[in-house]
This record gives structure tokens, sequence and C-alpha cells, in this order.
């Protein structure tokens, strides 16, 4: 087992320096893709800055809480990006033109080489200065560090970006039922724009359902009130709960899309 872990942990360095390498040969893409980043938090920032010109508090939120809780999204978006965000939606362009061949033959876990082959290496600028400013804000809401917190916060932020994962893998693995699913990457923007507001805004049986089968409120919101409320151990406790549920159901359902593959050699 242990031996297993080490061949896989240097699997993925290898596929680090190797998309490392590439990204440095191409410069203005690594900069063209900071730029866009720098475009998406300002526009979701200059988005709720207009809310909170209207009002004081969304539900156990006020200002200051929801900047901590967009920093703790652009963190999970970067960081998403970084291990699985350049690999998730190839797997409709492989199916399509049968180089999934390719994977399934390599002696290694083929959604593992499916997963990480491609790291965009350009998220560790943005990972350094969003969690620099995170603690800053922080340090300002709280006037001191709850360490504690800190830890905890960093497995319910791991258990979020896992949540994450498999939500935009089981979408892109309808394509082994529908042949061709292109439309894979906007469903997956459709469904995940939901973890991009803080959860006091839902209502009723919406909220519960973004907390349970429809877990878009696990990938931010609990990380975020971590910080900000403190633990909450029903909320982690949930949250750990359902990325177990999800994690088994993406192993399934992969199994099963694998088994409906029809290769390129059929």
């Amino acid at each position: 087992m242990r031996l297993m872990v080490l061949r896989y942990i240097n699997l993925w360095t290898a596929f680090f320096k190797n998309s490392l390498t590439r990204d440095m040969e191409f410069k203005m893409n690594f900069i063209g893709d900071l730029f866009i980043d720098t475009i998406f938090y300002g526009s979701m920032y200059f988005f709720w800055s207009i809310i909170f010109s209207y009002v004081d508090v969304l539900g156990d939120f006020n200002q200051q809480a929801v900047i901590i809780f967009l920093i703790v999204m652009y963190l999970t978006d970067t960081v998403f990006v970084f291990f699985f965000g350049s690999n998730t939606f190839t797997l409709n362009t492989m199916v399509v033109k049968g180089e999934l061949d390719f994977v399934l033959i390599k002696p290694v876990n083929s959604q593992f080489f499916l997963s990480l082959r491609y790291v965009s290496s350009y998220a560790i600028v943005s990972f350094v200065i969003l969690f620099f400013l995170l603690l800053k804000l922080l340090y300002d809401y709280h006037g001191q560090f709850y360490f504690m917190d800190l830890i905890i916060f960093i497995i319910s932020f791991t258990m979020g970006i896992l949540i994450f994962y498999c939500i935009e893998f089981i979408i892109s693995c309808l394509v082994f039922w529908y042949r061709n699913f292109s439309v894979g990457g906007w469903l997956s923007s459709e469904m995940t724009k939901y973890s991009r507001r803080p959860d006091s805004i839902y209502k009723g049986k919406f909220r519960r359902i973004v907390f349970s089968v429809f877990p878009m409120a696990m990938i931010t919101s609990v990380p975020a009130r971590t910080l900000i409320f403190g633990p909450d151990i029903y909320l982690l406790s949930t949250q750990f709960l359902v990325t177990i549920v999800f994690l088994c159901l993406t192993r399934l359902i992969w199994i099963r899309g694998v088994k409906l593959y029809e290769s390129a050699s059929s």
C-alpha cells in the first residue's frame, strides 16, 4: 500500500514537472490565464459590492464575512483548477475520438490518470496571493488567529474540493451514455454557481437540498463558516458523509461508464 501511494505521488510529480515545463514555454498563456482569473475575481467582488450597497447583511453574513467567503471561493476555484481544471472535461473529446483507449491500457489507475494528467501551474501564483489575503482578512475580522479553526478549515476545504471534483467528473462521465456530451462544461458551470453564494440566502427545502443531495453549499460555505463563525460539528460531519458518498458514486459511475465505452477498435 505504501509503495503504491509513493508510486502515484511520484507519477503526479512527473505530471506537474511536465505541465510546468509546458506552461513556461508558452508564457503568454500563463499570463493570460492569470488575467482571466483577475477579471473573474473582480466581477464577483463588484457584484457583491452592488448587493451591499442596498443591504447591510445577508442572513448570517455581513459585508466583511462575505468578502472572506469570496476569498475562500476564489481559493476553492484556484485549487480545483490547479489539480483538476485542465482534465475533467477532456473526457468528452477522448470518448468521441476514441483516444480514451490510450488511457485505459496504461498500467495505472485510469481515473487517476485522466483526472490529474495536466496541472495548471499558473494557479500557484493566484493561490499564494489569495492565501495571504485571507489571513489578513481573518486577522482584521477576529483580531487574532484561531489556529485550530484554520486546521479544521483546511480539512473542510479539502472535502469541498473533492465534492467539486466529484460533481464535475460525474457530469463528464455522462458522455458514456450520450456518446457526445459537449454541454457538460456548461451544465457544470450552471450547477456549481450555487456554490458561489453564501448559504444563508437559501431558504426552506432548497437550503436542505444544497446541504445534502445537491451539495453546493458544502463546497465553499461550510469551509467559510468554519473561519467566520467557528467549526460546526453537524455541518462538518454532514460534509464528511457527503464527500465519502460522492467519491464512491464517482468511482462506481466511472467503472460502469468504462464498461459501456466502445473503443476505437470496436
